[in-house]
């Protein structure tokens, strides 16, 4: 007797926001998220300057090598679940070669 496996996905979107604001003359600033990244992560931060860039990018560019976690700030209700967003659900009806017969 063939058989057949009836499968349910669901897709759930989760969007949590990190940010820090940061003043391109704070020289201590500057310094502070360099350690930070430097202690995270161990690389090689000689591409940038020791004197507090004014271009903002070069700000953006160590930012993005800092975990999100070690953001100065964090919006926790910024979750989205199925009250405040979607949930996705699939079906699939799959053959015991895993082939999908029919979905929905």
């Amino acid at each position: 007797m063939p058989k057949f496996k009836a499968n349910q996905k669901l897709v759930q979107t989760v969007i949590q926001l990190y940010w820090e604001e940061f003043d391109t003359e704070d020289q201590d600033q500057w310094e502070s998220i360099k350690e930070r990244v430097q202690d995270q992560t161990m690389d090689d931060l000689s591409e940038f300057p020791d004197e507090a860039p004014s271009d903002p990018n070069l700000w953006f560019q160590l930012f993005q090598k800092l975990s999100c976690t070690e953001y100065e700030n964090a919006e926790d209700d910024y979750w989205v679940s199925d009250i405040k967003g979607f949930t996705e659900y699939t079906y699939e009806l799959v053959d015991s070669d895993d082939n999908v017969i029919d979905s929905a």
